[in-house]
C-alpha cells in the first residue's frame, strides 16, 4: 500500500513568525528551534512512522531548557557581572536586529521603513512646508488680479456706479432705501449659502428672515425698531429649523448655523442701517460711515501694496499687513473728519470720534468675512462687483461699521 500523502499544515506568515520568535527570545532568552525531521523518512526524534503497518510510535523528546531572564538580582550573584551584562547586551542587539528584519519583511516590497513611518520631526516639517505653500498660493494672484494700474482701474470703474447707487438710495430714504438694501442683502444671503453649500443651508429661510428684520426696522423706526428686529429674529429660528430639516437632501446643525449666521450678520446689520437712516441727520451719518469704510479700505489696500512687510493675520488673510491696517485706519479717520467739514451740525470732535470707531470696526468686519472665505476655501464670495468681488466682499466692513456708527451716533444725542 503506497504511503499516504499528508498535506502540510499551512505555515504562518514569515514576518509574524519572526516577530513571535523575537519576542520569545527577548522574554525567555536565546531560543533555537529544533530541526523538524522529514515526514517522508519517518526518522528522527519525535517522528511518526507511517511506512509500517504497526501502531504509531513516538520517541521521547527532552524539553528545551528554560532560560528565563532573571528578574531578581540576587539570583545571579554568583555570575560575573561583566560577563552577564555583555551577554545580555549582545542578546538584546540580536533581538532588535531580528525584529527590524521581521518588520521590514512584512512591509510592501520596494518601500523602506523610513518611507512608511517618518520621524515626528519630519512630519512636522512637511506640515509646516505645506502650510507655507498654501499661504504662498493664496497670496499669489493672477495678472488680472495684481495688474498694478489695470487692477486699480478696474476697481475704480466698478466703484463709481456702485457709489452712485449708494448715494441714490441714501438720498431717497424710506421704503426705497429699505428695498434697495434688502436686494443687496438677499444677494449676500445667496453668496453665503453658496459658499457653504456642503452644510445644506436654507436660502429660503435665510431670505425670509433677512427681509423680516429689515421690514421690522422700517416699520418700527427708532421708537420700536430694535425691539421689532429682535422679535423678527426670534421668530425666524423655528422657520430655519423646519426649512433645513425638510429640505431634500435634509441638512443638519451646520446648515441651521449657516442660515442663522446670514440672518444675524446681514439682516441685523442692514436693519441697523435702516434705523440709522431714520435718525436726525441720519442720511449724512450713513454717508460718513460709507466714506470712512470704503476710503479706509482703499488706503489699506494701497498702503499694504507699497509699504506692507509685516503680516497682520496670515492664517486668515495672507495679503493683509500691519502697515496697511495703520494706513487704512488713518485714512478712515481723516476721511470722516474731512466729510464733517461740510456738515455744520457735526463738530470736528464728533467727526474724529465717529471716524475712529469706523476705523476700528471696519477692519474687524473685513477679517470676519475673510475668515469665512478661508474656511469655505474660496477667494471671492461672488462676482457682482467685478474686481471687488461679491456683495459680501464689498460690504463686509460696512456691516460692522454701520452698527457701530449707529450706536455712536445715538450716544452723541441723535434721536
Amino acid at each position: 500500500m503506497p504511503d499516504e500523502e499528508i498535506d502540510p499544515a499551512p505555515a504562518a506568515p514569515r514576518g509574524r513568525g519572526r516577530r513571535r520568535e523575537a519576542r520569545f527570545e527577548l522574554e525567555f532568552g536565546d531560543f533555537e528551534p529544533a530541526e523538524r525531521p522529514s515526514r517522508r523518512t519517518g526518522g528522527g526524534t519525535g517522528s511518526r512512522d507511517r511506512s509500517t503497518g504497526g501502531e504509531d510510535t513516538y520517541e521521547t523528546v527532552d524539553p528545551l531548557p528554560r532560560q528565563r531572564r532573571p528578574r531578581d538580582r540576587d539570583l545571579i550573584d554568583e555570575v560575573d557581572d561583566a560577563t552577564y551584562d555583555s551577554r545580555l547586551a549582545d542578546r538584546d542587539a540580536r533581538v532588535r536586529e531580528r525584529v527590524a528584519r521581521a518588520e521590514g519583511a512584512a512591509a510592501p516590497r520596494g518601500r523602506r521603513r523610513s518611507d512608511r513611518e517618518p520621524p515626528a520631526d519630519e512630519v512636522a516639517g512637511e506640515i509646516e512646508a505645506l502650510e507655507r505653500f498654501e499661504d504662498a498660493i493664496e497670496s499669489v494672484r493672477t495678472t488680472s488680479d495684481r495688474g498694478g494700474g489695470s487692477d486699480l482701474g478696474a476697481r475704480v470703474l466698478v466703484a463709481i456706479p456702485a457709489a452712485a447707487v449708494a448715494i441714490f438710495l441714501v438720498a431717497q430714504g424710506g421704503p426705497v432705501f429699505a428695498v434697495g438694501i434688502a436686494v443687496f442683502g438677499l444677494v449676500g444671503i445667496w453668496e453665503l449659502t453658496r459658499m457653504f453649500a456642503r452644510t445644506r443651508p436654507s436660502l429660503f429661510a435665510g431670505g425670509v428672515g433677512l427681509v423680516a428684520i429689515i421690514a421690522a426696522a422700517a416699520i418700527g423706526g427708532n421708537d420700536g425698531g430694535r425691539e421689532a428686529m429682535v422679535t423678527a429674529l426670534v421668530a425666524t429660528v423655528p422657520l430655519v429649523f423646519i426649512a433645513v430639516s425638510l429640505a431634500r437632501p435634509a441638512g443638519g446643525m451646520p446648515g441651521v448655523a449657516v442660515t442663522l449666521l446670514g440672518i444675524v450678520w446681514l439682516g441685523m446689520a442692514l436693519g441697523h442701517a435702516v434705523l440709522l437712516r431714520d435718525t436726525t441727520h441720519g442720511g449724512g451719518i450713513v454717508v460718513d460711515v460709507l466714506v470712512g469704510t470704503f476710503l479706509g479700505d482703499t488706503g489699506a489696500y494701497l498702503g499694504g501694496r507699497m509699504f506692507g512687510s509685516h503680516k497682520l493675520a496670515p492664517r486668515i488673510s495672507p495679503n493683509k499687513t500691519v502697515e496697511g491696517l495703520v494706513i487704512g485706519m488713518i485714512t478712515a479717520v481723516v476721511a470722516v473728519w474731512f466729510a464733517g467739514l461740510y456738515q455744520d451740525w457735526l463738530s470736528g470732535t464728533d467727526a474724529l470720534l465717529l471716524g475712529l470707531v469706523i476705523a476700528i470696526a471696519a477692519p474687524i468686519g473685513d477679517l470676519f468675512e475673510s475668515f469665512l472665505k478661508r474656511d469655505a476655501g474660496t477667494k471671492d464670495a461672488g462676482v457682482l462687483f467685478g474686481a471687488h468681488g461679491g456683495v459680501l466682499d464689498r460690504l463686509d466692513a460696512a456691516m460692522f461699521a454701520i452698527v457701530a456708527g449707529y450706536y455712536v451716533w445715538l450716544a452723541m444725542g441723535a434721536a
